[in-house]
């Protein structure tokens, strides 16, 4: 582990839930998530992208297709990290190793986190 990790901000995809943001907050890493913001529920994804970066934050989505497009058209974003729906199902325990993966995510980040177009698939 690096003696000075880069800190991570998180911003969730719509599809992930409020209160994972919430779980995540308070293990530790900044997260907010599309779907407990007004200006971000329903905006397409380069728009969700955009503002990700303006808040220096990476996008945690599972989105491979839609993203990708948005990464073409702002390809300075701030990061997008993929999580596979297999992998990360969106139910209980689901939800609970994603959380877990992205505290352990955001304790040692990869060094290339941080640059310009950075994108980064989760593992467990």
């Amino acid at each position: 582990m690096r003696s000075t990790p880069r800190e991570v901000r998180f911003l969730l995809d719509e599809h992930y839930p409020g209160r994972l943001a919430v779980a995540l907050t308070e293990a530790g890493p900044d997260t907010v998530a599309v779907v407990d913001r007004d200006d971000l529920r329903g905006a397409d994804d380069t728009t969700v992208l955009r503002t990700a970066t303006e808040e220096r934050r990476v996008v945690v989505t599972e989105d491979v297709t839609t993203f990708t497009i948005a990464m073409s058209r702002l390809p300075d974003h701030s990061g997008v990290v993929f999580c596979h729906h297999e992998r990360f199902p969106r139910n209980g325990a689901g939800l609970e190793r994603l959380r877990q993966a992205l505290i352990a995510f955001s304790a040692d980040p990869p060094t290339a986190a941080g640059h310009a177009g950075f994108v980064w698939w989760l593992a467990e």
